[in-house]
């Protein structure tokens, strides 16, 4: 079979040829990457070869780019900074002439490295810098010498003229492009799934109403808007075959762009259970389309046959989504809020997995909202998220126990109630493993939390006073008492956690309520967040006196067992 690739090189100047294809990831370098990139370009050692695509035959025709936008940004960005690398490649001789600069000039004339920079890289003018910097006409000169001697050094560092880019230069069917570039990134730094089927699924169509006839499919058109911006916002090339206008005018897009945006209009609706973070939302995204339309999360390629189904329901897939966000957002944002001064909408993440909320998509979908088991679905899901935190079963082969829960699989479900028997049995097996610690881990700081928001913060404490997560038994008290490099304590574990009044904390330090308490204004919240006694107080002062730290962890075992009791109380079957 003959070859569909062309060796070409490529100059400095040939850069404004290059274009990025919309299926194109977005820059992943860190810094000390593109330096020792800028380095190999310095001594001038080879570097793997581009791939490109031609968009046409013409000979200077643009170059789409498959496989390389690493290299050429970096480039590029030498290019227009190359002080801005040449400075921490050559960190000791760039500080020594900065300090020849200063031994020159007066004490009151010194100067810092940022404005050294601008005179390095031209943005300041030199000659009459110097001029004003330094009255004897030899010290200006030497100045001006060792300044422009620095910016020779510069831009010889990169001969960027002479630059030879190897490239290989695809000529076969624009329909394995797609291919081609998942292909190639099989290695290096990997891509995820979401981005292979963003070049594999380039071709695919999903056509959104007219403007206006549909908010949410104007939503769904406005994060991928969004996302291409802010990928084009981290490029240093043109973004191929993107038009934001053009976009709006025929409102078609792939399915991997619906995949992205589906992520994004879960995630504003969702957010007691869903990240903002970008691939979060990208995993419930593409999982939700697996849930639609019967394909297994570990199988998810397979939804590119999927793609005029998902086409023919986009309003209805769309409402249906909308509605379950927002009866779990109801479900989980009184569970899972967290009172934090000068914030809103912080919620506690600690028990949350992507797989997890999908299983609550998965077990709602195919049932009416009026109906049954609707709601008695959505009654249980909260017990169930936090036993099945406590027993384990999300953290591992998540995609797997997900599928049971599909409305073509259905061999799990949350209709049956759990028992205070189970939830407390799968507690103990938590707890086993509680282990001494200072911090509190996100787990202890969800189900603090969630207790709270079931029993004190929901109707005891005062109104307009802010809470704070913090440790019953000071932390100051018990790093005082033990090594900090050998805890016994288990202070930052369940039975140590609560929320807290924040301006009563702040003034209370190492103090415990009782010593802080306004003629009994904080009597309830003593009493229904499980609070120790004075007696226990007392006891403690002592046991951190004398080191039992066995009879401390006693007493935060006992709370934490009884935390967990509220919780499953509030929660499961009696």
């Amino acid at each position: 079979m003959a070859a569909n690739y062309e060796n070409i090189t490529l100059t400095i100047t040939d850069l404004d040829r290059i274009k990025l294809p919309k299926f194109q990831r977005g820059f992943v370098w860190t810094a000390a990457k593109k330096n020792d990139f800028v380095e190999t370009l310095h001594k001038g050692f080879p570097f793997g070869a581009l791939l490109v695509y031609p968009e046409s035959q013409e000979a200077d025709s643009k170059l789409v780019l498959l496989d390389g936008q690493q290299r050429l940004s970096t480039i590029q960005q030498y290019k227009n900074d190359p002080l801005k690398f040449w400075k921490p490649l050559n960190h000791d001789e760039y500080k020594n002439a900065l300090a020849s600069v200063n031994e020159i000039l007066t004490e009151d004339n010194k100067i810092d490295e940022k404005t050294f920079d601008e005179l390095v890289d031209g943005k300041r003018d030199l000659a009459d810098w110097a001029d004003e910097a330094a009255d004897r006409k030899e010290d200006r000169k030497a100045i001006r010498d060792l300044i422009k001697g620095l910016r020779a050094k510069v831009a010889d560092y990169v001969d960027l003229e002479s630059l030879k880019i190897l490239a290989i230069k695809f000529i076969g069917s624009r329909d394995s492009i797609a291919d081609v570039f998942a292909n190639l990134n099989k290695g290096g730094i990997p891509l995820s799934k979401y981005e292979i089927y963003s070049a594999a699924w380039v071709n695919t169509e999903i056509s959104l109403l007219s403007k206006s006839d549909s908010e949410m499919q104007d939503e769904i058109l406005g994060y991928v808007k969004s996302y291409y911006s802010e990928m084009e916002s981290g490029a240093e090339f043109e973004l191929n075959d993107f038009s934001e206008d053009e976009l709006s005018r025929i409102r078609t897009i792939t399915l991997s762009e619906f995949g992205h945006a589906l992520g994004a209009f879960v995630g504003a609706r969702l957010g007691a259970l869903v990240s903002p973070a970008t691939n979060a939302q990208k995993e419930i995204g593409f999982g939700l389309l697996g849930i639609i339309t019967g394909v297994d999360n570990r199988q998810l390629g397979k939804l590119s046959t999927k793609t005029n189904e998902i086409s023919s329901n986009l309003q209805p897939i769309l409402e249906r989504t909308d509605r379950i966000c927002n009866d779990l957002q109801t479900t989980f944002a009184k569970l899972l809020g967290r009172m934090m001064a000068g914030k809103k909408d912080e919620y506690a993440s600690g028990l949350t997995a992507s797989f997890k909320t999908l299983s609550y998509f998965a077990a709602l979908w195919a049932l009416e909202q009026d109906s049954d088991g609707y709601k008695v679905t959505l009654h249980n899901i909260p017990a169930y998220y936090v036993y099945d935190f406590w027993a384990g079963n999300w953290t591992s082969h998540g995609d797997q126990r997900l599928f049971g829960y599909y409305p073509n699989s259905r061999t799990r479900n949350y209709l049956t109630p759990l028992t205070r028997t189970q939830m407390m049995d799968a507690y103990a097996q938590w707890a086993a493993d509680t282990t001494p610690s200072i911090n509190f881990p996100k787990e202890v700081k969800a189900l603090t939390t969630i207790h709270a928001n079931l029993s004190y913060l929901s109707q005891t404490v005062p109104y307009g006073e802010s809470f704070e997560l913090e440790h019953i038994i000071a932390k100051k008290l018990i790093n005082e008492a033990e090594d900090q490099n050998n805890r016994k304590i288990y202070a930052g574990s369940l039975g140590n956690c609560m929320y807290l009044p924040k301006k009563l904390n702040n003034k209370k330090k190492e103090k415990n309520l009782y010593e802080v308490d306004d003629n009994g204004k904080y009597d309830r919240l003593i009493e229904e967040s499980l609070y120790p006694t004075r007696d226990d107080f007392a006891d403690v002062a002592d046991w951190l006196s004398d080191h039992d730290f066995n009879e401390i962890n006693s007493l935060i075992v006992m709370r934490a067992n009884n935390v967990a009791g509220s919780i499953v109380d509030h929660l499961a079957k009696e």
